[in-house]
């Protein structure tokens, strides 16, 4: 062996112990901001209200702190399409930016907003891998991907220790028998999940383009991003926070609920959702999409019982999410592994292609700004 190559395979080893130990921090830094945002969440908010208006008051200060921290750091924590569109650009992500960023993420969160904290896990795990791959200088790109798998894993580890007796995360009823007509079923509540997609677009448009004229004022921003979500959850409360624990809420009593509660509850979710993102409260919207889509799902369900509570849920929310996203490949498995039940698998996977080419024209951003095509934060 040459000393070329042993210098090659010494570079080699030292790169898998790299992405190894990355992969191990990015996923341990991931379960801990998810630990620490629980539990700041159950200190700032009690169960029962201490004062009138306490919903109100607390989101109201929430902004306010918001605006502050992107007034006095910056405001460098990019929607999740637009960082996913950036990466692809530059292959990179800047640790530097990262404390103030998840700090940022972190008050929005803790204060309410009605995101989930998925960007925190791509900012997170990509700047961690920029931040190895500077120092090797070598395979930035390579380690900033690695990073951000793990930061996923993370977070599936942590969803994973939360999850149900019976295993999935959001459990559904046994599908029993496979009927043929399930199929067209996923097509039609496909395409109803994407049109709730499209008005989440719509949306977000309309506040971004009402809030223009504040861009970079921050306190201003904050206080009406504040307002906004606090009106929501006080009318709502369930429309607080990611979804992720609100939509179990949902699904238990989803069928004493009524349709017409279920739909202004996803109406109010959209609006409270793209309200945040429009203003400055820092999120993902996977969660708000999964809580959205299937709370539309039991709602369709209880307007035409004969559509299985098991198939209208998991094609209604994978039509909206896949309309937002615009990511079949990270959208299908998102979706299979929170109900964790394969019979349904097939259901998604055509409800998801359905609502992506009937809504590939409809983005959340410009071409070029936000993905292929599109995308969400």
């Amino acid at each position: 062996m040459t000393i070329s190559d042993r210098l090659a395979d010494k570079e080699y080893l030292r790169f898998v112990l790299v992405a190894a130990l990355l992969t191990v921090a990015s996923a341990g830094g991931m379960m801990i901001f998810l630990a620490v945002q629980y539990a700041g969440e159950g200190l700032l908010w009690p169960d029962v209200s201490l004062i009138p208006f306490f919903t109100l008051i607390l989101t109201t200060a929430g902004g306010i702190v918001v605006g502050l921290c992107l007034h006095v750091f910056g405001d460098h924590v990019l929607l999740l399409q637009q960082s996913l569109t950036e990466f692809r650009k530059t292959g990179r992500f800047e640790p530097q930016y990262l404390p103030a960023g998840l700090l940022t993420i972190y008050l929005s969160l803790v204060f309410g907003a009605s995101l989930g904290p998925e960007v925190a896990a791509i900012d997170m795990g990509g700047s961690m891998g920029t931040l190895a791959g500077d120092r090797l200088r070598n395979r930035i790109r390579t380690l900033a991907t690695i990073g951000i798998f793990g930061s996923l894993a993370g977070f599936g580890l942590y969803l994973f220790i939360n999850r149900t007796t019976g295993g999935a995360l959001y459990p559904l009823p046994p599908l029993g028998e496979f009927l043929p007509l399930y199929l067209l079923y996923a097509v039609i509540l496909g395409l109803a999940g994407a049109a709730a997609g499209v008005l989440f677009i719509m949306s977000f448009h309309f506040f971004s383009r009402l809030l223009s004229p504040l861009a970079g004022r921050h306190l201003v921003l904050g206080v009406a991003g504040g307002v906004g979500l606090g009106i929501a959850g006080t009318i709502f409360p369930l429309v607080l926070f990611s979804g992720q624990n609100e939509f179990k809420t949902v699904l238990d009593a989803g069928a004493t609920t009524g349709a017409i509660v279920l739909l202004l509850l996803v109406a109010v979710k959209i609006l409270a959702s793209t309200w945040c993102m429009a203003t400055l409260f820092k999120g993902g919207p996977i969660f708000p999409l999964i809580f959205a889509g299937g709370t539309l799902g039991l709602a369709v369900s209880a307007l035409f019982p004969f559509i299985p509570l098991t198939v209208a849920v998991p094609a209604v929310m994978a039509g909206m999410i896949i309309c937002v996203l615009k990511m079949p490949a990270a959208v299908i498995p998102i979706v299979a592994l929170v109900f964790l039940q394969w019979e349904i698998l097939i259901i998604v996977v055509i409800a998801a292609l359905a609502g992506y080419f009937a809504t590939r024209s409809v983005t959340m951003f410009p071409q070029g700004d936000g993905g292929d095509g599109g995308g969400a934060e």
